[in-house]
Order: structure tokens, then sequence, then C-alpha cells
């Protein structure tokens, strides 16, 4: 049987394109996940090396689909392989148990790894460089926070606090919220203020 497997690193990103490859290339059976490569725990893959017996084929795109460094490939192959499946890379070829003890399929598939390891940590190094661009310029990551209506008894309790007829525990206690709560509505009800002025 072909097993195909497809990965993304985020719920963002779209695994349409590989489904197609896999499929265009055999696979009848495909395991899918979105989940870093830099995660150990992959339980789509792991459940797919469970399932995988000899004379099975398991297909991927791309060698950085199953694993995140050299090493890593290699061992999943080797243990693939001596297990009698085959593993075939669309863009690397097809490796098997007897393939893999020749020494030129054994080279040809380290110097293929060690480029797609090599790709792998230039594409995190150009990512974290546009990060750190971004940043500099003033672009904000991470969810943006949640704007609060100030109003009943929390804006009462502020517009008293404000006015100096009541401490910040207090007002806390009569909005009935913590003061750490209050302490962030009262700066966002200042903030609010000061741009409106």
């Amino acid at each position: 049987m072909n097993y195909g497997y497809g990965r993304v690193s985020t719920n963002k990103q779209e695994l349409g394109l590989q489904i197609k490859a896999l499929k265009d290339a055999g696979a009848t059976k495909i395991y899918k996940e979105k989940i870093s490569g830099a995660k150990a725990e992959r339980k789509e893959l792991n459940n797919l090396l469970k399932e995988i017996k000899a004379g099975d084929t398991l297909i991927v795109t791309k060698a950085d689909r199953i694993a995140r460094s050299l090493s890593q490939l290699e061992r999943i192959v080797t243990e693939l392989t001596s297990r009698g499946v085959a593993v075939h890379i669309l863009n690397m070829g097809i490796f098997t148990a007897q393939n893999m003890d020749n020494p030129m399929t054994k080279l040809l598939f380290n110097v293929l790894g060690a480029f797609a390891e090599f790709e792998r940590s230039m594409i995190l190094e150009r990512t974290q460089e546009g990060i750190k661009d971004a940043k500099e310029k003033g672009v904000k990551f991470g969810r943006k926070s949640k704007a609060f209506k100030i109003e009943g008894s929390l804006l009462h309790a502020i517009l008293q606090v404000e006015g100096g007829k009541m401490s910040q525990p207090e007002g806390a206690e009569f909005a009935g919220c913590s003061i750490a709560t209050f302490k962030r509505r009262l700066k966002e009800y200042r903030e609010s203020n000061n741009e409106g002025g």
C-alpha cells in the first residue's frame, strides 16, 4: 500500500498542494497534520509509522515534512527501509533497504538531506531577520488586546477615583472586579481620554 504524509507548520497554511502531489505520486491513504516540524510529538506521523509495514511505500513531498534534521531523516528512513518499507521523497528519490546499502545512494541521500536541512535553517534565519526588522519598524506581534467597554458601575467607580472620592481598592470593590483589573481599566480610561483630548 502507498501511504502519504503531508504536514504544514501552522493552522494558517494549507495542505492542498501537498495532498495533490501525494495523490499524483500514487498515495492511497494520506496522513496529514498541521504542526511544527520542531515538535517531537507528531501524532499522525507516529500513527503512520506504527501502521506502515513491509512492502508498503511512504511518500512525502520533501524531506523536511518528516524530519527537522539530517540525523532525524536518516534515522526515520533507515528504520523504515530496514523494515522493508520503501521511502519515496518526491524531490530526492526512492530509498529502499537495497539501495540504502549502496555507498553512492547513501552519499546522495546524505548530500540531499544536508541541503534540505540547510534550506530549513536558511528559511528560519530569514524569518527571524524579518521579524526583527518588522519589530524595529514598530510592527506589533501577538494578539491585539481586547477593547473593553468602560460603563456602568465600572465607569462610576473610575469617575469617583478620578475625582478623589474613592481609593482604587474601593473602586475595584464597587465595580466588582479585582484591583489588578480595575487598575488596567483605569489606565485604559486615562489613555482613551488623553487620545481624545
